[in-house]
């Protein structure tokens, strides 16, 4: 039986110790599958996947022009409107899921340490991460209370 030659033997040992190393895991964390997800579904879709809401409300962002629709489920997860598609989607202190390992109540040296990565705005309070884009730019920003526990999270388009 004839060998593979040397260099496809090293290409090949490149290839699995570059897809294997803490540069290519970098940039893999956070992903936020959950919640980016929900990003564009339309009403049909939340309900099929979600069920009804426990409460919809109105919520002004921080610009006049910025009115929203809110979609508030049992599980403390939040759905931001524009027009019939999803653009954000929000879960506070109160969920008990995780996002990439992330929960509810950490610091941010801790999820720093689980992602693996700066966030984008270092110096913000509030740290955003760049998400893995969905055929638009994703972001996903923290929250923290005057503890410096994680309280908020919220996954959104960046381009609107």
């Amino acid at each position: 039986m004839k060998s593979a030659s040397p260099v496809l033997g090293a290409a090949f040992l490149l290839l699995l110790f570059s897809a294997s190393s803490p540069a290519a895991a970098d940039t893999a964390m956070p992903v936020a599958a959950e919640l980016s997800s929900r990003l564009g579904w339309t009403p049909v879709q939340s309900i099929d996947e979600l069920g009804a809401p426990a409460n919809i409300f109105p919520y002004r962002g921080a610009v006049e022009n910025e009115d929203n629709v809110v979609f508030f489920y049992a599980d403390h997860s939040y759905l931001f409107w524009f027009r019939d598609r999803v653009w954000q989607a929000r879960v506070d202190s109160r969920w008990e899921g995780d996002i990439d390992g992330v929960v509810m109540g950490m610091t941010l040296e801790e999820v720093i340490h689980i992602w693996g990565r700066q966030p984008i705005n270092p110096t913000d309070p509030a740290p955003t991460w760049t998400l893995p884009d969905r055929g638009y730019p994703v972001r996903i920003r923290l929250f923290f209370d005057d503890e410096g526990r994680l309280a908020d999270v919220y996954v959104f388009r960046s381009d609107w």
